[in-house]
């Protein structure tokens, strides 16, 4: 994005962008790493940069076969990326469904045209390993900036639906386009996926913008509650706090159920931020002065604490068509390697939605109790402190929401079926599909990315469940053509970056 002030914008906007048209037009060279720039605006939350992809293959493509790779491309993303199955809860609606591939035919020029194309090419070339849909993408990708660059020179354009989700799909792009060639591989989401993250920095900007705007529409409201949720999420892997004026879910559109979860969710959110700072670097609770230090772990235990409860309240009050139940399956000579089955043990949903939706309240669970345990455990060291009892039912709980989640991840990979075994009973039996790629829609496995990826992070997970969690995030980013996950997931896995190094070198 340009570093130039949108036209009529007041100032207390702060809605800054970075100038990427030299680059794009060859007379500058690009800087190494995400271009990002910081903004004495909401909390000092970096802007956005619209970084174009480096290292792509220049490769064009014969005129004649250009419609083919079109509709290729277009069909792809629009069927793993869009169509989602009917009656799924709204808790758990994307932003993607205003992105629909439709408007590439009517308008194949336009902003949101360019960024649908990016990422149709970039997700139909990555799934295919096509070197000519990669770079094709990354064309697309190009125009698309030089567009939004020039977009941002006017409010109404800068603060258009269009715009907006061109933002969030060029982030989507920044995820589909990271590859393994490099011996890099990071468990630091923040470094790992900041291309991405300047996207949604970009968004968030803009997002403050459209709130400052009369006679929205409805689309248009309902387009902002819906981003909103997923620059939510994305604080949330990066340790952030919610800005003030992004707090109050009920001003965008969240009721019910929702509006519960999204409370607790911005809690979530404050408390992660103060436990990274507070738990991020070395802490000695005995040494001189720590009795400030003392104090904001006690503050931050009750806090945390109390939110777990309501958590836990939001659970119970869940209606019950939101129910799951567990079974456990019978012996069936499948390693659970090859099952991806863990203690063969599985949850059955009344659809994928609401798998999805229990899955984000377990990853709010999780990080909860994982800061809970790290403030208890800071705590031993004080003798007028006896947290032992403590400790013992926090690890057991997070042992259970690690069960729970293991569980429920069969059902959403579609890795058991209903089979007749008498007159009125159903017995359920493993499927061992050749490939989740090409059983599993993009569209249900993006609802594990975000609890999966939260999974990572939690360190009291116990090793058996953390694993099967880990290579459940490798499985999943392989389906959503995501290379930031898959970087995240085989970063704890050695011989999977022993493999990819030797891949490089050779």
């Amino acid at each position: 994005m340009a570093n130039i002030t949108c036209n009529a914008v007041e100032e207390a906007c702060d809605f800054i962008f970075l100038n990427e048209n030299e680059y794009v037009g060859g007379r500058r060279k690009r800087p190494r790493g995400p271009n990002v720039n910081r903004s004495a605006g909401t909390r000092d939350i970096p802007q956005a940069s619209l970084v174009l992809p480096t290292n792509r293959p220049n490769i064009s493509l014969p005129q004649v076969l250009a419609p083919l790779l079109n509709d290729l491309a277009l069909a792809y993303y629009s069927h793993y990326y869009v169509d989602v199955p009917r009656g799924l809860p709204e808790i758990i609606a994307s932003h993607m469904k205003y992105s629909r591939a439709d408007i590439c035919h009517t308008h194949p020029k336009s902003i949101l045209s360019l960024a649908i194309f990016a990422v149709s090419y970039a997700t139909f070339g990555r799934a295919q390993k096509n070197s000519v849909a990669l770079a094709a993408a990354a064309s697309q990708y190009s125009k698309a900036l030089v567009k939004t660059n020039t977009a941002l020179t006017h409010t109404s354009e800068a603060t258009s639906d269009e715009v907006f989700l061109a933002a969030m799909l060029l982030s989507f792009y920044e995820n589909t386009v990271m590859d393994n060639t490099s011996q890099f591989f990071s468990q630091d989401i923040q470094a790992t996926a900041s291309r991405s993250f300047a996207h949604h920095d970009g968004a968030m900007a803009m997002l403050k913008m459209r709130r400052q705007l009369k006679d929205r529409t409805e689309s248009s409201m309902e387009l902002d509650k819906l981003v909103r949720r997923q620059l939510i999420r994305s604080l949330i892997l990066r340790n952030l706090p919610v800005p003030l004026w992004l707090r109050d879910g009920s001003q965008y559109g969240e009721t019910d159920i929702a509006l519960k979860l999204d409370r607790c969710t911005i809690i979530v959110a404050k408390i992660r931020h103060q436990a990274a700072s507070l738990f991020g670097k070395p802490v000695s609770p005995l040494a001189p002065g720590s009795p400030y230090e003392l104090a904001k772990i006690q503050s931050l235990l009750a806090e945390s604490q109390a939110l777990d409860n309501c958590l836990m309240v939001w659970a119970r009050e869940l209606p019950i068509e939101s129910l799951y139940t567990t079974h456990t399956l019978q012996e069936s000579g499948i390693s659970e390697k090859d099952s991806k089955i863990f203690n063969s043990t599985v949850h059955i949903y009344p659809n994928v939605g609401h798998a999805g939706m229990w899955n984000r309240y377990r990853a709010l669970r999780l990080i909860v109790n994982d800061i809970i345990l790290k403030a208890l455990s800071s705590l031993v060291g004080f003798p007028e402190f006896n947290t032992a009892s403590q400790l013992v039912a926090t690890e057991l709980k997070i042992e259970q929401l690690a069960n729970d989640f293991c569980a429920s991840v069969p059902y959403m990979l579609e890795l058991f079926e209903s089979q007749q075994s008498g007159e009125n009973e159903m017995a359920l039996s493993i499927k061992t599909p050749a490939s989740l790629k090409t059983s599993v829609r993009g569209t249900t496995a993006s609802l594990l990315c975000w609890p999966l990826t939260i999974a990572t992070t939690v360190s009291g997970i116990p090793g058996s469940q953390q694993r099967y969690l880990r290579d459940r995030l490798l499985d999943v980013s392989e389906i959503v053509d995501d290379g930031v996950l898959e970087r995240i997931a085989a970063s704890f896995s050695p011989s999977y970056c022993t493999a990819n190094i030797q891949d490089v070198s050779s």
